[in-house]
C-alpha cells in the first residue's frame, strides 16, 4: 500500500494501515483473528494504539504485546514521529507506551510496528544492499521500545532508516522464523523475542556512555522488569470477552485495537505467509 502512495505521492498514515491490514488478515483467516477497534481517541495522549496476543489452539499459553505503530515519511524516508511527545503530557510517547505495557497484573512486551518503504535510490547500510526483496520483507517490521528509549539517549537520535534498520527484524517473523515448527505458536513467538528482539536493546545500552546509563535508573528498573516477562496461562479479562464476542467497552483510554492470533490444529502456515506479505 504505501507502494502505491509513494507512486502517487500520498503519504499514508498508520491508522489507515493497521486498519487495512487487520482487514486482511480477518478476510483471509477468520477462524484465526479475533480482533476488536474501537472509536479513534487522542493518540497524542498515549503510548499505544494496538496489542497482539497469540495462543495456541487449546488457548492455554498465551503472549501480549503492546505496539505503538509509525510509518516512514515517504518524501524523507524516516521515522520523524518515532521520538514523539504531546506538549500536553510530561513523558515521551516511548514512556507511555513502556509503561502501560508492563502494568500489573498483565504485562505485555512494549514493540513498535513500522511500516515502511523506500525508493530504489535510498542509500541503505551494505549488509542490507544486495537483498532483492527487502522493501517486502521489512515493509512491517518491528522495533523494541526500549531500543527508542535507549536511542533517544544519543546525541542523533536516528530517525532515518538507513541507521534503523539494523535494529528492525520483519514483524512475519515472529511466527516464522526457523524451520523448527514443532513448537506452539505463543512459545515460538516468545522464543524469537527472547533470542533475536531483546539482544537488540541491550546492544544499544551497553553502546550509551556510562554517565548516560546511569541517569536512567527508573528506566532501567522497569527494564528489569521486563525482562521477566513470559508465557501466561491466561489473558487479561478484556481478551477473554474478545473471544466471546462479548466485548463492548474500551478496556483503558490508551488502547485501540486488540488482536488475538489463535494457532489452529493443523498449525498457522497459511498465517505465515500472510503475515510475510503485509
Amino acid at each position: 500500500m504505501l507502494d502505491k502512495g509513494r507512486s502517487i505521492n500520498c503519504q499514508i498514515g498508520e491508522e489507515t494501515l493497521t486498519d487495512l491490514n487487520i482487514l486482511e488478515l480477518k478476510i483471509r483467516h477468520s477462524a484465526e483473528i479475533c480482533s476488536i477497534t474501537f472509536n479513534k481517541i487522542d493518540e497524542g495522549t498515549n503510548g499505544a494504539d494496538w496489542e497482539w496476543w497469540f495462543t495456541n489452539s487449546s488457548e492455554n499459553k498465551w503472549i501480549g504485546f503492546r505496539v505503538q505503530a509509525k510509518v516512514i515519511n515517504i518524501k524523507k524516508q524516516c521515522f520523524e514521529h518515532l521520538y514523539y511527545k504531546n506538549s500536553n503530557n510530561s513523558l515521551h510517547q516511548c514512556d507511555i507506551l513502556i509503561n502501560d505495557s508492563l502494568a500489573k497484573p498483565d504485562p505485555r512486551i512494549p514493540l513498535y510496528c513500522l511500516y515502511s518503504n523506500w525508493s530504489n535510490s535510498t542509500e541503505l547500510p551494505l549488509d542490507y544492499q544486495n537483498y532483492y526483496s527487502l522493501r517486502e520483507i521489512y515493509g512491517c517490521s518491528i522495533l523494541p521500545a526500549f531500543a527508542v528509549r535507549f536511542l533517544r539517549c544519543k546525541n542523533k537520535k536516528p530517525k532515518h532508516l538507513k541507521h534503523l534498520l539494523q535494529y528492525m527484524r520483519p514483524w512475519h517473523y515472529l511466527v516464522s522464523s526457523g524451520k523448527d515448527k514443532s513448537g506452539e505458536l505463543p512459545q515460538r513467538v516468545y522464543d524469537y523475542w527472547a533470542n533475536f528482539i531483546h539482544p537488540i536493546e541491550n546492544l544499544i545500552l551497553e553502546e550509551l556512555d556510562e554517565n548516560i546509563r546511569g541517569e536512567l535508573n527508573e528506566c532501567l528498573n522497569k527494564y528489569l522488569e521486563y525482562n521477566k516477562i513470559c508465557l501466561v496461562d491466561k489473558p487479561p479479562q478484556e481478551v477473554i470477552k474478545l473471544m466471546n464476542n462479548e466485548l463492548v467497552d474500551r478496556p483503558d483510554q490508551n488502547l485501540r485495537t486488540i488482536t488475538v492470533f489463535k494457532e489452529r490444529d493443523r498449525g498457522c502456515e497459511q498465517l505465515e505467509e500472510f503475515i510475510s506479505n503485509l
